[in-house]
């Protein structure tokens, strides 16, 4: 249970943008979705403990990991980026086999520059966009870094929203499905 709050802290931390209005945040998914929507939100809990709450947004609210997709995490601990992207790739580590150790090295010191500490209150946005990069946003929407690939897309955002998620019932809020 205490690896699975860790890795949501520590991973989500990684993730996504402040807490702004729904206009603000559609405005700013503009630039890479077409008609950003709410697709589904959820709080990661951890002994009774709010550790962030997490959005996702697709085109007209409804998800499909081909096309372009955000996921948004508003944290409420401060963590260290260091130890966020640690616990990203044990995760990506633990929900694939198919990854090589050359490849989590490698997504490892991309992440390590471009995830930085967050404290209460912090969002980070990940965005997938149509030209296979994931983009990554702090709440003032400055660009953070980007990582290219759909490969890395699939294993980093299928912490929170792929079938091998630790959280099965944040990632059906995140999706939209019911439990």
């Amino acid at each position: 249970m205490l690896r699975v709050v860790l890795k949501y802290i520590l991973i989500i931390s990684y993730l996504l943008f402040a807490s702004y209005k729904i206009f603000a945040v559609s405005e700013s998914l503009d630039s890479f979705i077409t008609n950003p929507k709410e697709v589904g939100s959820g709080d990661y809990k951890f002994l009774f403990m709010k550790v962030f709450t997490a959005t996702t947004y697709a085109p007209e609210g409804k998800f499909d990991f081909n096309q372009p997709y955000a996921l948004q995490l508003k944290y409420e601990r401060d963590l260290k980026g260091e130890a966020i992207v640690k616990k990203t790739i044990e995760e990506i580590n633990h929900q694939s086999n198919k990854v090589s150790e050359t490849e989590l090295n490698q997504w490892q010191q991309e992440l390590n520059k471009i995830i930085p500490n967050v404290s209460k209150g912090s969002v980070l946005t990940g965005i997938y966009t149509s030209k296979q990069q994931t983009l990554f946003f702090d709440s003032s929407w400055k660009l953070l870094g980007m990582i290219e690939g759909k490969d890395f897309a699939e294993h980093f955002f299928g912490i929170w929203l792929g079938p091998d998620s630790s959280d099965k019932k944040l990632r059906n809020k995140l999706l939209g499905v019911s439990s």
